[in-house]
C-alpha cells in the first residue's frame, strides 16, 4: 500500500506496526479458535470464523489508516469519537 500511496519509505509502516500487529494477532486468534472449538456448535463454526476474520480485517484496516497496530489504539479512537474529539489528520 505504501507504493500505491507514493510514500518515500515503503517499509516505514512495516517497521512501525508489524510487531504490535503480530502481538495483537497472537492474543486474538488463539482466543477465537479456543471459543470456536469449545463453545460454537459444529454447523456454526465456519460462519463464526468468517465473522472473526472480518473483525480482524477491519482492525487491520483501522491500523493501516490511523492506529499503531495495537488494540489499545482502537479503544482510544472510539473513546475520542464518543467524546466528540477528532484525531489529528496526517
Amino acid at each position: 500500500m505504501s507504493i500505491l500511496h507514493g510514500k518515500d519509505d515503503i517499509f516505514l509502516d512495516l517497521k512501525q506496526k508489524f510487531w504490535n500487529t503480530y502481538k495483537s494477532g497472537l492474543m486474538y486468534w488463539p482466543f477465537v479458535q479456543l471459543t470456536n472449538f469449545s463453545l460454537v456448535p459444529v454447523h456454526w463454526r465456519t460462519a463464526y470464523t468468517g465473522l472473526c476474520g472480518f473483525l480482524w480485517a477491519t482492525f487491520l484496516c483501522f491500523s493501516q489508516q490511523s492506529g499503531d497496530g495495537t488494540v489499545e489504539s482502537m479503544f482510544i479512537f472510539f473513546r475520542r469519537k464518543e467524546a466528540g474529539d477528532r484525531p489529528p489528520e496526517e
